[in-house]
């Protein structure tokens, strides 16, 4: 059977890019997307922009969603930059105009002024990643356990925390691997978790799964650890 690669998205923020409804409002999806996935699957095999094989668009991830996280938003400035300044000011002197500071600022939301970005981040998300491929496996391995490039959570400032990868195993781990929950009553050993398919012609709708569960960081890496050592 082909080992599956299992790594961990989680960190204090996350952007997985979803439609701009607005030139000044982006959101972000509320779990991690296949094209986000591809991209950082092939940073971290070392593949350059624009230079992916293309069996990477066909790679289908499962995507266990350990924490949904919160919704948080952020608002950007953005000034013209020092060549578009000195472009606006020779485009309105050829105009006759006078380059006022008004006229120099103006921004597309036609305000005239600094323009405003509204963006939506994901705040202490947690999923747990499965990938797989039969001719590829060893590549993924190689690149996801010793990324060629910095892997990050949708944007290059959002770092994911530790630890990133996990192992490979020829097992089906999603329902192995515990989930930190410190809020469940005592006695209840596992906890009900959706996962994803994304890729060419997964299902859209998400698979519940039954995962053990256990109260603390440190617990987690412990049963984590001696399920990627444990012979498979």
């Amino acid at each position: 059977m082909t080992d599956s690669v299992y790594f961990r998205l989680a960190g204090p923020f996350q952007s997985w890019a979803g439609p701009a409804i607005t030139g000044n409002f982006v959101r972000t999806e509320p779990r991690p997307t296949h094209s986000g996935l591809v991209g950082l699957v092939a940073g971290a095999c070392g593949f350059l922009r624009g230079e992916w094989p293309d069996w990477l668009n066909s790679l289908c991830f499962q995507v266990r969603e350990d924490n949904r996280g919160v919704l948080i938003d952020d608002f950007q400035t953005i000034n013209p930059r020092d060549t578009e300044m000195e472009f606006r000011s020779r485009l309105l002197l050829a105009m006759g105009k006078r380059p006022t500071n008004k006229l120099l600022t103006a921004t597309p939301d036609g305000q005239g002024l600094t323009s405003l970005v509204q963006r939506t981040y994901l705040a202490g998300a947690e999923f747990i990643v499965q990938v797989a491929s039969d001719e590829f496996g060893d590549i993924l391995l190689d690149g996801l356990k010793n990324p060629r490039f910095s892997t990050y959570l949708g944007r290059k400032a959002f770092a994911p925390a530790f630890p990133f990868f996990l192992g490979s195993s020829s097992e089906d781990l999603l329902t192995k691997i515990p989930t930190v929950d410190s809020k469940l009553p005592d006695g209840q050993e596992n906890k009900i978790l959706r996962v994803f398919q994304l890729g060419p012609g997964c299902s859209t709708s998400p698979m519940r799964i039954s995962v053990p569960v256990v109260s603390t960081r440190d617990s987690w890496l412990n049963d984590t650890k001696k399920l990627f050592l444990a012979p498979h």
